[in-house]
């Protein structure tokens, strides 16, 4: 038996002495929801689409039969890529029933993303909108059939849309009969992979059983006194692991309500958080940004609302304190798909660690940091952060070589993130190994934005960096040496290109700085601190250049 099996039986069985797993699937907390609460809601999105438990148990019933009719089994991929609506939450139930492994799916992602997941997943369904921020799914559909073998079944989410061809939502609904019973599945199988880029360029699937992800929300639950009584806003997309993890499965873990958002307007969620009497929400910092920008502009009742979590990227310090100048209680916390969450500020943490903090680990989340060899780090010495617990990650899907770089034979998952640790515990993110642009709490692969930019005919080399940004945290800059100088480069045409290639929008440029080397070591590569600096001192004289006019 080998120390990595030794080591990783050691762990399952602490985990499971600890009370943090157990035999019990997420079908099986979904059971638990109908019974305790039928008649309550479970999920109403910004369309007043709404189900109760009973109701979404009914309806999950019917798609699960449609997904066992086509050929699913447990262990398939069915992927779903649709925005924040209530019809997601009813196929996730639906998968869950047949023991299928669910693969949310950004709603911006396009044809090349799109190809690569639904090829390594080997997807056998693929449920996506008819329509959405005026973009028309049906014809990228069409061409991804032709080339991904496995893709036995599409079905098009019509929402008000009417569509009279092909499988849609509705007619799956009104079709088919509802499951006579659920397949039975282990606790330890796989139930969801959720993909994120890094600095490969490719997007990585990060598996999760259902004993990792139902150990997560419990984490995320006792650290915030979650509970049945909670009411939980989520504007972030379901498809990141902040709104399918806190958005959809801890509401029915603990037969709370989940109120989805899909498109993010600020007075949008203002006044859904007074007409639902929402008790909690999550998001990026932009959010927070626009949600005090209008409270500060009109009066919104949100008396209901107990804390406004925030992650993604470091909080500014000043954000917070204007946020409780105005009564929302704005808190840090900390993690990564990977592990799902590390650290919170506590609800009654002093106000020094609230402002100047991102938490302490959450319940059975062990934090270190350590060095470049790994080795542990004393507290007041900045690090890498490392995160272990019953929540993190089993790897990556079809990439062991990977998987290995970052999750060691004891269970560490090395984030790539540098942090400092004070004597309490608490941590603060600092900033980050890792090549990625953070840009409004997505993780964006500076690498990716590199390989397409240098497929235009024009550009010879190209490196791509970080922006501060007041709203979104960072924006993407990039870098470029031509081929012909006369010709110039205009920032639309690189977007246009970018179109072009079917890559998603928030991938796009957002700054072309035309240079005539970039600079580089002796070794070749791009000294991206240096472009960092550069742009950091380009953006400080302009805005006081705009000052002074």
């Amino acid at each position: 038996m080998s120390s990595r099996l030794t080591s990783t039986e050691w762990r399952k069985r602490e985990y499971r002495q600890k009370g943090y797993w157990g035999d019990a699937t997420l079908a099986d907390y979904w059971k638990m929801a109908v019974l305790s609460s039928p008649e309550k809601i479970a999920v109403v999105d910004l369309e007043r689409t709404c189900y109760t438990y009973a109701e979404l148990d009914d309806a999950s019933d019917r798609v699960a039969a449609f997904l066992k009719d086509a050929g699913v089994i447990p262990g398939d991929f069915v992927s779903v890529q649709l925005p924040n609506w209530a019809e997601f939450t009813v196929i996730y139930v639906a998968c869950l029933k047949v023991g299928a492994v669910i693969n949310p799916i950004l709603p911006c992602y396009r044809a090349e993303e799109l190809l690569h997941i639904l090829t390594t997943c080997e997807s056998k369904v693929f449920f996506y909108a008819a329509e959405f921020r005026q973009f028309n799914y049906l014809k990228m559909v069409d061409l991804l059939v032709q080339t991904i073998p496995s893709l036995r079944e599409t079905v098009m989410v019509e929402k008000e849309k009417t569509v009279n061809e092909g499988h849609t939502f509705t007619k799956v609904i009104q079709e088919y009969r509802p499951l006579a019973s659920d397949t039975i599945c282990k606790a330890d199988d796989l139930a969801a992979v959720l993909f994120t880029s890094g600095t490969s360029g490719s997007p990585k699937g990060v598996m999760f059983t259902h004993n990792n992800i139902i150990a997560s929300e419990k984490a995320f639950a006792a650290a915030f006194h979650f509970s049945n009584l909670d009411v939980m806003l989520m504007p972030a997309p379901v498809a990141h692991a902040t709104g399918f993890h806190h958005g959809v499965t801890a509401t029915f873990m603990f037969a709370a309500k989940s109120v989805l958002q899909d498109i993010f307007k600020p007075d949008t969620c203002l006044a859904l958080i007074e007409r639902e009497k929402c008790t909690c929400s999550m998001g990026a910092i932009p959010f927070v940004h626009d949600i005090l920008c209008s409270l500060n502009k009109q009066r919104y009742d949100i008396s209901s609302l107990r804390f406004f979590l925030c992650g993604g990227a470091p909080i500014p310090r000043h954000i917070v304190k204007e946020a409780l100048d105005v009564g929302l209680k704005v808190l840090s916390v900390y993690g990564s798909t990977e592990s799902v969450p590390h650290t919170a500020v506590g609800l009654h943490d002093p106000v020094e660690k609230v402002f100047n903090t991102d938490g302490v680990p959450v319940p059975g989340v062990e934090i270190r940091v350590v060095d470049k060899a790994r080795h542990p780090l004393p507290a007041g010495i900045e690090g890498e952060q490392a995160s272990r617990g019953p929540n993190v990650f089993i790897g990556y899907l079809k990439e062991p070589e990977l998987t290995a770089q970052v999750l060691d034979d004891e269970g560490w998952y090395y984030s790539g993130d540098l942090c400092i640790m004070d004597d309490d515990g608490y941590i603060r993110i600092t900033g980050r190994i890792k090549d990625v642009i953070i840009r409004g709490g997505e993780n964006i692969s500076s690498v990716e934005i590199e390989n397409i930019l240098l497929q235009f005919p024009n550009i010879r080399e190209a490196g791509v960096v970080a922006m501060p940004d007041q709203r979104l945290g960072e924006r993407i800059c990039a870098y470029v040496v031509l081929n012909d100088a006369d010709l110039g480069l205009t920032l639309e045409e690189v977007k246009s290109f970018f179109a072009l290639k079917n890559v998603a929008k928030c991938k796009y440029p957002e700054r072309i700085e035309i240079v005539e080397f970039l600079p580089q070591t002796p070794s070749g590569k791009i000294q991206k601190f240096v472009l960092r600096q550069d742009i950091i001192k380009k953006i400080n004289l302009e805005r006081l250049n705009r000052a002074s006019i």
